[in-house]
């Protein structure tokens, strides 16, 4: 298939826009489904991490109201102290989330007025064991556990703690403050602590999965890790550390954010440096903070997946269709190859060749019609062709025989007068078509008169020729040295008013030159005003057209005016084709143009004038069609004053 080929053009212009198009919807759903896999994985983690915290608060929360009772217990005296150690007892013993309690009292307030006295009972294996708490080696009023609750009078959880050679267990202390009666009076009796194992706490954390390799974490109110996949940061390492560690100060912002018990969702740089997403939330019980981590890669695994499979499809897909389409569009385009061979047979010459056969398409039967009928017409325009170009070329030749007639009707030769130096006369004629209606002409009536005229016939073309060949028949027929220039004019007009059916015109100056004196003698019938030039230095129209032109009405009486030249006066004629000449803007060279080149070259001679003018005519249209007859010529009268 070559590549300039209608065929190949058509295909690729289908690959193309199927590519374009695939390409737009691929890019589209692999920005949805981006999309999509974003906001699902995190309501996912937002789920998981809610789902983790309604878990833990599950367990919290019963416990928390364990002390709190207790408390209500002591205020109500409905728990003597003298039932605590075997009330604490059971407590423990009927509770497997509770390691330990104790109610600690406050200096001297308990009924034995001691300073301490703190009942405590707790798990030793399968047994419970109690004994007092308080003493001097263990001043438990300084204690975090005691103090805190003390001080703020509300209920606490302490930092997470690792009970060595006691529970063995990561335990955490629930802290509730009470009161007593004394003298009428409420005040502050002690407080009461349940210390439970997290070991639950760990296990409810490690289950919250998301993708391979995300896990979950926990903090403290500190920011210490409570829970961690990697035990070695449990109690040992907190979120703030771990940030300074590993370089990370955006883990020290999602540390502060958390303990301040806020939630969240955003990403972070791992200290491989891939982009890992956390999603974080508050505990409310116990002021810790939950976080789930997940890494970037691992969200968009399923839509890479996805995608090579989507372009492994398309490349088969694309294969596919570029089969089928060079198959079925080398199959419908096939006929085309042979109506081209055809054509080209045709383009020799050939007009009875076989076109070949269509046996399906609407369009191709067309086209098979369309080359049947061509053939015909191209049959019948060769023989017409033939004919015209025969009647065309005896037309053409006609015309340059009528424009060479034309042309030797006029005077060509320069200098006309070689006998007479004391006048000097230039004239040109350029026609728009083969054959023109403008004319100029000049002629001696005497050794001293010389009369010379200028016209331009309406219209153009062959009718313009002969009428124009009629008018300077007539001029020389009927210009004399005893008649004026108005009853030569008179006497033309006359003339071709005879049978004049086709009412052409001509616009006519007729004048008489006496070349001893200077005096000059005209007539102008409706031409474009003469320009005469004064010494070589000053240029000006020589007054308005005051008449008709010829071939209007045949009584209309024309009149003669006179002029006067100087020694060295020069009188510029022109039809109106130089003035009216066009550029391809349609703007015309006009008469002021005309005055200012005529003032630059004024000290010419009439042929160098004339071909100076001419010139400037040339450079104004720019190679536009001449539109009309270009006629110009120049009169200078050398004489001696």
């Amino acid at each position: 298939m070559k590549r300039n080929s209608l065929s190949f053009k058509i295909i690729l212009r289908v690959l193309i826009s199927c590519i374009a198009l695939g390409f737009m919807i691929f890019a589209i759903q692999y920005s949805y489904t981006r999309y999509m896999v974003e906001n699902t994985t995190r309501e996912n983690a937002q789920l998981l991490a809610e789902n983790a915290v309604n878990e833990i608060e599950k367990v919290i929360r019963p416990v928390e109201m364990i002390p709190e009772n207790l408390a209500w217990m002591m205020e109500s005296n409905v728990l003597s102290e003298d039932s605590i150690y075997s009330f604490l007892e059971k407590l423990v013993r009927n509770n497997p989330a509770i390691y330990a309690s104790a109610i600690a009292f406050e200096p001297g307030i308990s009924r034995q007025g001691i300073h301490y006295f703190a009942p405590y009972a707790h798990r030793e294996g399968k047994n419970i064991h109690t004994t007092q708490l308080g003493s001097s080696t263990y001043d438990y009023f300084i204690m975090d556990w005691y103090q805190i609750p003390a001080t703020l009078r509300i209920p606490y959880w302490s930092e997470p703690y690792f009970d060595t050679g006691g529970a063995e267990a990561l335990l955490s202390t629930y802290s509730v403050p009470f009161y007593l009666s004394k003298n009428g009076k409420k005040v502050f009796g002690g407080i009461i602590t349940i210390d439970i194992s997290l070991e639950w706490l760990t296990k409810i954390v490690n289950s919250v999965k998301i993708f391979k390799t995300g896990y979950a974490f926990l903090i403290s109110s500190t920011g210490v890790f409570v829970t961690h996949p990697n035990s070695e940061y449990i109690m040992n390492q907190s979120i703030f550390a771990l940030a300074k560690e590993v370089s990370i100060p955006k883990l020290r912002e999602i540390g502060r954010t958390m303990i301040h018990g806020k939630n969240g969702y955003t990403s972070v740089k791992s200290p491989e440096g891939e982009k890992t997403w956390i999603y974080y939330t508050f505990l409310p019980s116990t002021k810790w903070s939950l976080g789930v981590v997940f890494p970037h890669n691992e969200m968009y695994s399923d839509i890479r997946q996805l995608t090579v499979l989507i372009l492994l499809l398309s490349a088969i897909g694309l294969g596919l269709l570029v089969f089928f389409t060079v198959r079925i569009i080398n199959k419908q385009l096939n006929p085309l190859a042979k109506f081209a061979h055809s054509a080209r047979v045709i383009a020799e010459g050939n007009f009875d060749v076989e076109l070949p056969k269509i046996e399906s398409g609407i369009e191709m039967k067309e086209l098979h019609d369309s080359f049947e009928f061509m053939q015909k017409e191209l049959a019948d325009y060769v023989i017409n062709l033939k004919e015209t170009t025969s009647a065309k070329e005896k037309i053409e030749s006609e015309l340059r025989i009528a424009k060479e007639i034309q042309m030797g009707m006029i005077p060509h030769i320069f200098p006309p007068f070689p006998n007479l130096p004391e006048v000097e006369l230039f004239a040109s004629l350029e026609s728009a078509r083969e054959v023109g209606g403008d004319l100029y002409d000049f002629f001696l009536l005497d050794e001293n008169l010389l009369c010379f005229a200028i016209g331009d016939v309406s219209g153009k073309g062959i009718p313009a020729s002969l009428f124009m060949a009629v008018t300077r028949t007539l001029l020389r027929s009927v210009a004399n040295k005893d008649t004026n220039t108005a009853e030569i004019t008179a006497s033309i007009n006359k003339t071709l008013n005879i049978s004049n059916e086709s009412s052409m015109f001509v616009t006519l100056f007729v004048g008489i030159l006496n070349t001893k004196t200077g005096a000059l003698r005209f007539c102008n019938a409706g031409h474009n005003p003469p320009i005469l030039i004064r010494d070589g230095k000053t240029a000006d129209f020589i007054g308005l057209t005051k008449s008709i032109p010829v071939g209007l009405f045949d009584d209309y009486v024309f009149t003669e005016e006179k002029l006067q030249l100087g020694a060295n006066d020069q009188i510029f004629l022109y039809t109106d084709g130089l003035t009216e000449a066009e550029d391809v803007d349609n703007n015309q060279y006009g008469n002021e143009r005309l005055i200012k080149q005529i003032l630059t070259h004024a000290e010419c001679l009439p042929k160098k004038l004339v071909e100076e003018v001419n010139d400037d005519v040339k450079f104004h249209v720019n190679g536009h069609i001449q539109s009309d007859d270009l006629t110009m010529m120049s009169i200078i009268c050398h004489r001696n004053v």
